[in-house]
């Protein structure tokens, strides 16, 4: 789950030449992590790969660790549902992708990062990918509140957590694949929980898939 910014501050998105080396530098990282994991993120490799100089990742990095979760929130913003008219619908979509992602070989270097920056000074880089991953969720969950299927005040990142995390213990922990009836049980389970009437939950069949390129190399 992404510079020095405080915790929490979005990512900026600036133009012209500054854009495009973030870009090469993240798809660079996504690149390496899949190829040879976290040891294989270093300044060095990164730079050689992105065609940049070492010295603009010093200037852009207080440290590696910022750098790889960089890339790995600029790529979790490919999975975003379009509006579908449900909230169940647009869930499940999420769902869908986030599976697919951590049942391939990014899901190892998910656990593999999350591990290594646990208990450590670094934790706050967790927690940055985790708030810029609601931030980029915000339009589903307010869409769904004005379509009245949310309560005003219902709380996205508990609502998440709740969806998102069977699929990080189902495939990381317990080592078990997930079909489209499991993630259709976690979405009748989310809507029961939280969703105002269970009419929420009829969108939770097959339908729409969510939007993203790269989809293995981000997380749900």
């Amino acid at each position: 789950m992404e510079s020095t910014f405080s915790v929490g501050e979005p990512t900026r998105r600036p133009g012209g030449r500054t854009a495009d080396v973030t870009r090469r530098v993240n798809e660079a990282v996504l690149q390496l992590l899949d190829e040879g994991g976290l040891g294989a993120c270093t300044f060095a490799h990164v730079a050689d790969r992105a065609g940049v100089e070492r010295s603009t990742l010093y200037r852009r990095y207080e440290d590696r660790w910022i750098m790889i979760m960089d890339a790995t929130i600029a790529s979790a913003a490919s999975i975003i549902s379009d509006s579908s008219g449900s909230f169940a619908s647009d869930l499940k979509a999420i769902l869908t992708i986030g599976a697919e992602t951590l049942s391939g070989p990014f899901g190892e270097v998910v656990l593999a990062l999350a591990a290594a920056l646990r208990g450590s000074n670094r934790e706050s880089h967790i927690r940055r990918f985790w708030e810029n991953r609601m931030e980029q969720l915000a339009p589903m969950f307010q869409a769904a509140i004005a379509r009245g299927e949310l309560e005003p005040d219902v709380k996205p990142d508990e609502l998440f957590a709740f969806a998102a995390g069977p699929l990080y213990f189902r495939t990381l922990i317990s080592a078990q694949g997930i079909d489209e009836a499991w993630i259709d049980r976690i979405v009748a389970n989310v809507c029961e929980r939280y969703c105002v009437n269970r009419s929420a939950s009829g969108g939770s069949g097959r339908g729409r898939t969510a939007r993203g390129r790269g989809s293995r190399r981000s997380s749900p």
